[in-house]
């Protein structure tokens, strides 16, 4: 299991984890947020990535993000996982991305880590391709409303087939190197399952214990 330097953020080494957190416009706040912190602290270097190469990206509910880098220029580096927020519409944007379909394919191939939240599964990691060997998935299992439009809670749950489990908080695939998580409100635990995956127990308990997950 490689080094993260597990400390709550305080990296003796340097970390030798790394993490791209791909954005668009109207990706779910808490979502992004939450995958920033956790990972942080679980000692991985964490880039937040714009896809369409803004410096400030505006999420679902407003939060203004400044990105560390635009998607185009970290395409080609190497990952240890991409992590997919979810949100509307910002994972409908993300979906529109060939580039990011793509580079989660390559980095499914070659074992790399890869995660996705809310509605992430279903619409983007889901026609990349990636979720196929998976005996469970899950994703965002409630109907959406936004003050332009409403889906039922079906729509998008009937794209991951007949292996969505509803009742999955959090699945964590070692074997295909997947995790897959809800909603916002599971958004820390599904950090945290990334960091377990990649940094092992201590990190994601370490973790767990300061922030009182239980």
């Amino acid at each position: 299991m490689p080094d993260c330097s597990s400390g709550l953020g305080v990296l003796l080494m340097g970390p030798t984890q790394t993490a791209l957190i791909p954005v668009a416009q109207g990706n779910e706040d808490i979502e992004v947020i939450a995958l920033i912190d956790v990972l942080r602290r679980g000692g991985l270097q964490v880039v937040v990535a714009s896809l369409n190469d803004q410096e400030v990206v505006t999420l679902m509910k407003g939060t203004r993000l400044v990105v560390d880098a635009a998607f185009q220029s970290v395409i080609d580096q190497p990952w240890d996982v991409i992590a997919v927020p979810g949100g509307i519409p910002g994972a409908m944007n993300l979906a529109e991305s060939s580039p990011l379909r793509e580079r989660l394919q390559r980095q499914h191939l070659r074992g790399g880590v890869v995660a996705g939240i809310c509605l992430a599964p279903a619409l983007v990691l889901k026609p990349a391709g990636v979720l196929e060997a998976m005996e469970t998935v899950t994703g965002n299992p409630l109907a959406i409303r936004t003050p332009q439009q409403s889906w039922p809670a079906d729509h998008f749950t009937k794209l991951l087939g007949s292996n969505f489990d509803p009742k999955a908080r959090v699945i964590s695939d070692q074997k295909q190197r997947i995790v897959l998580s809800q909603t916002p409100g599971t958004a820390i635990e599904f950090a945290i399952a990334i960091v377990r995956m990649l940094c092992g127990e201590d990190a994601a308990v370490a973790i767990e214990n300061y922030f009182l997950v239980r």
